[in-house]
């Protein structure tokens, strides 16, 4: 039933449209136009003023007298560079040239939602309700997303975010609960000869930062210091540091205990020295775990199932669009589409994986009609 070719086609339309976060605009009328062909109500949200991109969230609506309703979403921007890209086609495998990303992230999953709206009107197939959103800004904080008008997704019963690496049939059903912002001690100055006038800054974080783990806490949480920066001159003790902190866990308990703990060993380094601590840190999206006995799984199991496709169920140390959506109270998988090396000039993709993800698609509406 997928026509390859088409697919393809629109795939390779798709990435060499530049759309880099915040200048997602040439993508979204592209896809404006694609949406209205296919007879869905079509509008932009006014995402982009509050985040500062040229476009706006694009949302589809396929009606039906369905009372189920479905979200499909993929998100329209793409990580640097890819000013310019020239996809090369070999085989199967569609490539970078070696100068910019694909851009199979996320526009494979975009293909992959288009092909599928486009087979429901040419074969006339019975569906639920459909959402669509193809999201701005997802790459630099899931930012569209967060702003999607609740209204647009009320009564939502599932939610399918294709925007995962793999074969199709891999769902991703567990992502971290993050936090992340910058951590600055406040030393004093005073001439490198005469230290002991002074609180050297970087002396008072080394300390502290050799009291936690940082990497690898457990199986479930990581912790990062970024980057750092400070001083003025070699022959001056260092007033300032300043460091940017991320954490994530799959387990929210074990995230903010861990908050607490490395403020907490902060604070104590620093009385000790007698300088000043401000922490900035803040949790961020929430991440989600969705259980391998919930509706939404048997649903996908069942999906796959009909297609033939292998079923594994995946947890993410990443966020993505999906982590908005279950926060919002939607149950949301995230699909793999068989996006490879992505992020990186050496990204790749397989057409057959996307029309695999496209099957997927269609047998998942075709279940909640």
């Amino acid at each position: 039933m997928i026509n390859k070719a088409r697919l393809k086609n629109n795939f390779l339309d798709l990435v060499q449209i530049p759309s880099p976060s915040l200048k997602e605009r040439a993508v979204a009328d592209f896809l404006k136009s694609q949406l209205t062909s296919l007879g869905l109500e079509v509008f932009e949200d006014e995402a982009g003023k509050e985040v500062g991109s040229d476009s706006g969230n694009i949302i589809g609506i396929l009606g039906s007298e369905n009372k189920n309703r479905v979200l499909f979403s993929a998100h329209m921007d793409t990580v640097l560079p890819c000013d310019k890209i020239t996809p090369v086609i070999d085989g199967d495998i569609i490539k970078t040239d070696g100068t910019s990303v694909l851009g199979g992230d996320d526009k494979a999953g975009i293909a992959a939602i288009i092909e599928m709206l486009t087979l429901i009107k040419e074969k006339n197939l019975p569906h639920p309700e459909i959402v669509v959103i193809f999201s701005i800004s997802e790459e630099i904080g899931l930012k569209g997303a967060k702003l999607v008008n609740d209204d647009i997704i009320k009564d939502v019963n599932y939610g399918f975010v294709i925007d995962s690496g793999g074969k199709a049939g891999i769902a991703t059903i567990a992502a971290p609960y993050s936090a992340k912002g910058k951590i600055e001690i406040i030393g004093k100055s005073s001439h490198a000869g005469k230290p002991e006038k002074g609180i050297n800054a970087f002396v008072v974080a080394s300390h502290a930062v050799s009291k936690l783990t940082i990497g690898r806490v457990d199986d479930e949480t990581t912790c990062n210091i970024g980057a750092v920066s400070g001083g003025t001159a070699v022959n001056i003790v260092m007033e300032k540091v300043e460091m940017t902190f991320e954490a994530r866990s799959q387990s929210l308990a074990k995230l903010e205990a861990l908050l607490e703990k490395t403020n907490n060993t902060f604070e104590e380094v620093c009385k000790s020295f007698g300088a000043k601590l401000i922490n900035e840190v803040k949790k961020g999206t929430s991440g989600y775990n969705i259980s391998l006995d919930s509706n939404i799984i048997k649903l996908f199991e069942n999906a796959r199932k009909n297609t033939d496709l292998e079923f594994k169920a995946v947890s993410s140390q990443g966020g993505s669009d999906a982590n908005v959506y279950n926060s919002k109270g939607i149950p949301t998988l995230n699909l793999s589409v068989g996006m490879s090396e992505v992020h990186t000039v050496n990204e790749f993709i397989n057409i057959n994986d996307i029309a695999d993800c496209t099957k997927l698609l269609l047998e998942l509406v075709n279940l909640t009609k």
